[in-house]
């Protein structure tokens, strides 16, 4: 009878085996480490650049729309006729549809307005939060055409019954002869389809004068009004306590968020406004400055805005970062991934 031998691995063959092994398994770990690492940064670029293109994409909109009027141009020769009691208020002045400020090291010039000041919105600045302050007076929504002319100029205005309009609403009539601004004083302006503008009526701001000038007819439409401010505070996200946020502020909101400022985008450092005037009437911007400058806001022809945009995420590059921010390089001490972006926004409604 035969006996087989059954041999093993020897200890040499087998430390070597494990060496292999290890060398294997420690390229498969870089090499996934590696993909990690990428798949991360370019996750944190695209989310930036959708940060960034949301952000300069909102507030271009809303630019584009400042000063709306329906048909009527700037340069129609009759002034829009605002009917509110405080027609040269800062939330009511939509004869002008832009206004900026800027903080110098001391102070905001102009200076802000009580509404913007306070508490509830802190556009205070801080090392890591340097922004502009940025307001447009804008319509809101779709018009509503005249079912029938007014009988008369203090005569309430037709529209079709709908429940958008509601009592207090601040409104726009116009047409393409001129344009009235005056607030709703009846219960039920969108559902029974009158609008009624009284003097006699208690309200904020109120209505101070019964006509809105002439009769509209049925070519007109009403549009609904707001001013909109954007300025930069810190963010009340969970888990970003410290970074700094663009926020908005709407008045009125129309969709119950009235007196609430509202976070849009997390992780802009930086928001600067310089504007483009109009000085000899040609309808093209001359000279852009910044907004200390402006003595007139109807010249405003454009707005260039820029933002610089920050990863909220620390640590995601391997180095500092160094950017160009309004003419400034800087290297920050953190490994934020930073961007900076920014457009050039004609205000249409302004050209003559």
């Amino acid at each position: 009878m035969t006996t087989r031998r059954v041999h093993g691995v020897s200890l040499v063959e087998l430390l070597v085996a494990l060496a292999l092994g290890l060398f294997l398994v420690g390229v498969m770990g870089m090499i996934f480490l590696g993909s990690k690492s990428t798949f991360q940064a370019q996750n944190h670029v695209a989310r930036l650049q959708e940060s960034a293109r949301f952000a300069i994409d909102t507030v271009a909109a809303d630019l584009r729309m400042s000063g709306f009027r329906g048909c009527r141009g700037v340069g129609t020769g009759t002034p829009i006729a605002n009917l509110l009691n405080t027609p040269t208020g800062f939330l009511h002045n939509f004869s002008a549809g832009l206004w900026a400020s800027r903080y110098n090291g001391a102070v905001w010039t102009p200076a802000l307005d009580a509404s913007i000041s306070s508490p509830a919105l802190n556009p205070a600045p801080a090392p890591s939060r340097l922004g502009d302050v940025l307001t447009v007076r804008r319509t809101v929504g779709p018009g509503w055409a005249l079912t029938a002319e007014m009988a008369s100029p203090t005569a309430a205005l037709s529209v079709t019954p709908t429940g958008r309009i509601t009592a207090h609403d601040l409104l726009l009539v116009s047409d393409c002869v001129g344009a009235a601004v005056f607030q709703a004083t009846n219960n039920r302006p969108g559902l029974d389809g009158s609008i009624e503008h009284s003097a006699s009526v208690t309200a904020t701001p109120g209505v101070s004068d019964n006509s809105l000038g002439r009769a509209f007819l049925q070519d007109a439409v009403v549009h609904r009004l707001a001013t909109i401010t954007y300025y930069l505070a810190p963010s009340a996200r969970t888990g970003k306590t410290g970074q700094s946020a663009l926020w908005s502020y709407t008045t009125p909101a129309y969709d119950g968020t009235s007196g609430r400022p509202q976070e849009l985008v997390t992780g802009v450092e930086r928001f600067q406004v310089t504007l483009g005037l109009d000085s000899n009437g040609d309808g093209a911007a001359d000279a852009y400055v910044a907004p200390q400058d402006v003595a007139d806001w109807t010249q405003v022809m454009a707005v260039r805005t820029e933002l610089l945009m920050a990863s909220t995420e620390d640590n995601i590059t391997s180095s500092h970062q160094p950017y160009t921010f309004a003419g400034t390089a800087t290297t920050p001490a953190d490994r934020r991934l930073r961007t900076v972006v920014s457009t050039v926004v004609q205000v249409r409604n302004a050209l003559r």
